[in-house]
């Protein structure tokens, strides 16, 4: 296939990197980050290194401790959040996204509007609500965006809540967070965000967008371990908020042990209830030094280069898919997602595009990729390329 001509941008900072993926060496093309991100090498070394400690009976955690403690700071750190106080570590974002629908306080016909194409994780935890009388109300989203004059089409005194993901998972669309922000702060309403297609990918500032919180899984983007994720509440949120599930953990000195009249921590350790998974939180601690060590700048400037030249490769290569992510810079981060004629189509697609070591995902009709910072300009040409021949020849 004769190949467009992109020059991506920090190509000598991410050669070295590659190392760290193991999967590069042994050719396997991998673009489905929004799926599921592959483990690099120094998130095996922590989580090995925290196994070896707990097989030979270790009496403390003291470095487990402070890996937990150094990962609050380092997430704050890359959100923009004014500090590690305001992050609670959670197991995934419906559990950070449910720890806040459930602690809000409601009154019967309070308002969340949720967009109609949103991933379920943002969804269920606000549907819980509707047994308290709360109101759920869909945002239209026919083209999988959520652009703030469609938001501003629904937003009135009644909506408490406004939850939306910062990417969308299927489109790929980018929310304007800043702007949906501000509409929520001069409403009077909270602007909740689904951060997992985002954070780690394209940057987020939870303090200029006006987030009142954020859960962020950490398995996709951020390459840790399954079970780790966080949750950010704003400063001014968090002593207003009383956890519907309340653990040890969340006193303020867990270990005065029979004082169960103490008040709950000030911080958003309030939230995260009893024993972390300890094991995970020191691979995802591993991966968000790495990924700050690379610069998050950068990660962003790769991961939207890498999404802009896989949708030219796809207009120009395979004219008989409709292109559903946006094309603006501005509207997306790193998922690419074109449409086919048929869920059968779509699921041989991906089939066979993995037999020859290229991974993506089939999600209906659809065929998502989704490459990441470290993935290169040739793996995307070597993905098209196979699209190209696979379609032709199932004509």
């Amino acid at each position: 296939m004769e190949a467009l001509e992109r020059c991506l941008p920090y190509e000598t900072e991410t050669a070295g990197y590659r190392e760290l993926f193991p999967h590069c060496r042994r050719g396997l093309v991998y673009l489905d980050h929004a799926a599921t991100g592959p483990l690099p090498i120094p998130v095996i070394e922590a989580v090995h290194r925290h196994l070896q400690r707990r097989h030979m009976g270790q009496a403390d955690l003291d470095w487990e401790l402070e890996r937990a403690e150094r990962l609050r700071a380092l997430v704050a750190e890359l959100i923009g959040a004014p500090s590690g106080e305001t992050i609670a570590l959670v197991p995934n974002t419906t559990s950070g996204l449910a720890a806040i629908a459930l602690s809000l306080p409601w009154d019967p016909g309070d308002v969340v509007l949720v967009g109609a194409q949103e991933f379920p994780a943002n969804v269920y935890p606000w549907r819980a609500l509707q047994r308290f009388g709360v109101c759920l109300r869909f945002i239209p989203m026919p083209d999988g965006m959520l652009p703030p004059d469609r938001l501003a089409e629904v937003l009135d005194e009644r909506v408490r809540v406004v939850a939306v993901s910062a990417v969308q998972f299927l489109s790929g669309y980018r929310a304007d967070l800043e702007a949906l922000g501000r509409m929520c702060r001069d409403n009077g309403s909270l602007l909740i965000v689904d951060g997992i297609q985002a954070v780690g990918a394209v940057r987020v500032d939870v303090q200029r967008a006006h987030v009142a919180a954020l859960a962020c899984g950490g398995a996709k983007w951020l390459l840790a371990p399954h079970g780790t994720g966080f949750l950010y509440v704003a400063p001014e949120l968090i002593e207003r908020l009383t956890p519907a599930v309340l653990g040890w953990l969340a006193a303020e000195n867990p270990w005065d042990f029979f004082a169960f009249d103490q008040p709950l921590a000030r911080t958003a350790r309030r939230f995260e209830g009893g024993s972390l998974n300890i094991g995970g939180i020191t691979g995802f601690c591993a991966a968000v030094e790495m990924l700050l060590a690379y610069g998050s700048h950068r990660v962003e400037e790769r991961v939207l280069a890498l999404s802009g030249y896989l949708i030219d490769l796809c207009r120009n290569r395979l004219p008989e898919v409709e292109m559903v992510t946006p094309g603006k810079p501005e509207w997306r981060a790193g998922i690419v997602t074109f449409r086919l004629s048929n869920p059968a189509i779509a699921e041989r697609l991906v089939n066979e595009l993995s037999r020859l070591q290229i991974r993506c995902s089939a999600r209906m009709h659809y065929v998502r990729l989704s490459p990441h910072w470290y993935n290169t300009a040739m793996e995307l040409e070597q993905a098209v390329a196979a699209v190209e021949r696979i379609l032709i020849s199932s004509d």
